[in-house]
């Protein structure tokens, strides 16, 4: 063991840290389009993607963090790697949670939801397109962050508009179960725009 522990040290075991942000964003931005899709035609095969991804995305989380551990050294700050795949998993927890929700409280989707959602799959799409250009041209990933920020901005928006006509609907109940399914996907949004944060963190100290 100590032999291995010297050769460790002069030959430390190198990990692509940007390949594994890279497959965590694109599992986001593939639950996304399942929750996107199971809200405009209700099939419980996109219900199915979205578990299966969220079950994925815990795989390459879990796994990345143990490299975190292992590693001798990292390309960009370790502590902005981790934060980075802790939120982007949240960001899939909480579109599970959508779901999740809409099927317990009896909840059919709305103009809300839907343009809501809408927007957070434009989010996580651009998220990946940025995440996939960290290494090779971060310049690139960087123009890429205003328009993540106005997905979050709109989310945002929504939701208070949203969150108005429940106010004046008259129907309480009906109210606080659409106000559950709202602030969930608003939560997977705030998630995303920690997310942003912390990508254009690295994006700074790579340019």
């Amino acid at each position: 063991m100590k032999n291995r522990s010297i050769l460790d040290r002069l030959f430390p075991k190198k990990y692509d840290f940007f390949n594994s942000l890279g497959r965590q964003a694109q599992i986001n931005a593939l639950s996304i389009s399942a929750l996107n899709s199971w809200l405009k035609e209700g099939k419980d095969g996109d219900a199915d993607v979205l578990e299966r991804c969220g079950k994925e995305a815990d795989e390459v989380r879990l796994s990345l963090e143990r490299d975190l551990v292992e590693a001798f050294s990292t390309p960009v700050e370790r502590g902005d790697i981790y934060l980075l795949s802790v939120d982007m998993d949240k960001v899939i927890d909480y579109a599970r949670s959508t779901l999740h929700s809409m099927r317990a409280f009896g909840v059919e989707s709305d103009g809300i939801i839907r343009s809501m959602v809408d927007e957070l799959n434009s989010g996580v799409n651009g998220f990946y397109e940025a995440v996939k250009y960290l290494k090779s041209d971060p310049a690139k990933s960087e123009q890429l962050i205003p328009a993540m920020r106005k997905t979050h901005a709109a989310v945002e928006k929504l939701y208070i508009d949203g969150m108005a006509a429940l106010f004046q609907s008259g129907d309480p109940m009906h109210a606080l179960k659409l106000r559950e399914v709202y602030h969930h996907i608003k939560d997977a949004s705030s998630n995303l725009d920690y997310s942003v944060d912390t990508l254009h963190s690295i994006i700074v100290g790579l340019i």
